[in-house]
Formats: structure tokens, C-alpha cells, sequence
């Protein structure tokens, strides 16, 4: 398992990399619980600003390993796959939706299935010009899980979510760049270095705003006016009690950058 996923901490930086590219770093759920495991960790470790999500070989992730034909049913016994989900795959996507960390991931080649999930629910995702987004759900004749519903819709419209999910509708790089689908595209040689560079100013940054600011966004999605203005009052309240928010005032009246602590 320790091959499958390959955890590096560097200047508070977590790097998460799915090293299965024999397989199209499709997820099995010894994977899933690796990845699971290490974002809990971080979300308590106060050395870690930050997580970068990325994955070796050509492709991100091309969905849940199914195994062959021969291993796997023809059809899993009732109520099978809506108990094991909360366990699993959507306990990993809700998991980088709540941690109050930046998620940044970079992406190349095929995100499917579940991987177009796992890539989607971070906070800031940089295509490479190779990279396939695709829900081939319906037209294999079953329906999406782990959070398609939810995020295409918010990402992309209605209407273009329906593209993807209903017809299955596979969209690269610089497609998902305009449909809004992904913060950047950029040329495969540069996927890399633009995911760190990203992931490294977000690592120097205010963690606790960062991660404050993460999380109203994604409650005030669902709520009205008055309720999102509530909840920016009790999240701000909580900033500005950091040591942070202390050295950007003095920064900003000093006129010089300032040295974010994480505190």
C-alpha cells in the first residue's frame, strides 16, 4: 500500500501523489483509506498550511478499480454499494471538501468516474492540456456517486453538467478552463511547477483565513442572504483573533510582505 500512495512534507506542505500508473492510478480502497488517513492527520497537524494533490504517470485517476470482468459480479447484491459509500469514496471527496486546508490538485490526462470527483473537490485545480474530464456514468447504463451531482451543476450550469453526465460528454484541458470547470490550464510541461507554485504561496499564507474562508464559501452555497452574512461575521470574528491576522496589519501599515506564521 505505502507504493500506491506517496506522501512527501516539505515547508508545510503536504504532497499526496497516486503512484498506481500501471492501472491509471485507478482507486482501490486501500488507497482510498490512505488518502483518507493522511488529510485527518493534517487537519489536526499544525505544521501542515497546505495539501497538493497530484498523481504520477499519464493520467490522474481513471476512476474506481473495478478489476476485471471475471473478478467482479455481474450485478452486487442489493443495497450493497449505497452502504459501503459513506465509507469509502464519499467519506475521501466530503473529507477534501471539509478539511480546513487549500487542496490544490493538478491534473493530467483522465479524470473519470470517481477521479473526475476526487479532482473536482478541491479548492484550486490546474489541468494539464492532456487532461480528460468524463462522467461515463449513464452511458454504462448506472448513475453518478461521489459528489458529480453536486459539483458539476455548481461548477459548470446545469446545462453543461447535463452534457457531461446524461450524454457523457468528455471535455479536456482548455475546455474545462473556460467552462470554469478548473482554475487553469496549462501545457503538460508545466502542470508541475504551476501546482507547486500555487501550493506553495497558499503554504505561506494565512492557514487560518485560508482555511476559514474555505469553508464559508462552501456553507453560504446553500444558504440566503441574511444566513451568509451571519456566517461571514462568526468566521471573521475567528480570523482576526489569529496571530496572522495580527502580522498582516503590521505588515500592511509597514508596507512589506507579510511572515504568515500559520497561528
Amino acid at each position: 500500500m505505502a507504493d500506491d500512495l506517496i506522501i512527501d512534507r516539505s515547508a508545510g506542505l503536504l504532497t499526496l501523489t497516486l503512484n498506481r500508473p500501471k492501472r491509471r492510478n485507478a482507486m482501490t480502497p486501500a488507497l482510498a483509506d490512505a488518502l483518507i488517513s493522511a488529510l485527518s492527520e493534517a487537519a489536526v497537524d499544525e505544521s501542515t498550511r497546505a495539501v497538493l494533490l497530484n498523481a504520477n504517470g499519464d493520467h490522474f485517476c481513471s476512476g474506481w478499480d473495478l478489476g476485471s470482468s471475471a473478478e467482479r459480479p455481474a450485478r452486487p447484491a442489493a443495497g450493497h454499494l449505497q452502504r459501503g459509500f459513506p465509507f469509502g469514496p464519499h467519506r475521501l471527496v466530503k473529507l477534501v471538501i471539509d478539511v480546513q486546508l487549500p487542496v490544490i490538485v493538478a491534473v493530467q490526462g483522465y479524470a473519470a468516474g470517481f477521479g473526475n470527483s476526487l479532482a473536482l473537490s478541491g479548492d484550486i485545480v490546474i489541468a494539464a492540456e492532456s487532461a480528460r474530464f468524463w462522467s461515463p456514468f449513464v452511458p454504462r447504463g448506472f448513475t453518478p456517486d461521489s459528489g458529480t451531482t453536486y459539483l458539476l451543476p455548481r461548477l459548470i450550469g446545469l446545462a453543461r453538467a447535463k452534457e457531461m453526465i446524461l450524454r457523457g460528454k468528455e471535455i479536456d484541458g482548455r475546455t474545462a478552463e473556460q467552462w470554469g470547470l478548473v482554475s487553469r490550464c496549462v501545457p503538460d510541461d508545466e502542470l508541475a511547477e504551476a501546482a507547486r507554485e500555487v501550493a506553495q504561496e497558499l503554504a505561506a499564507s494565512a492557514t487560518i483565513a485560508v482555511g476559514l474562508a474555505k469553508t464559508v464559501l462552501h456553507r453560504n452555497l446553500e444558504v440566503d442572504l441574511d444566513a451568509a452574512l451571519q456566517q461571514e461575521g462568526i468566521y471573521e470574528e475567528l480570523a482576526v483573533r489569529s496571530d496572522d491576522f495580527k502580522e498582516g496589519m503590521r505588515a500592511f501599515g509597514e508596507r512589506r510582505p507579510p511572515n504568515f506564521t500559520g497561528r
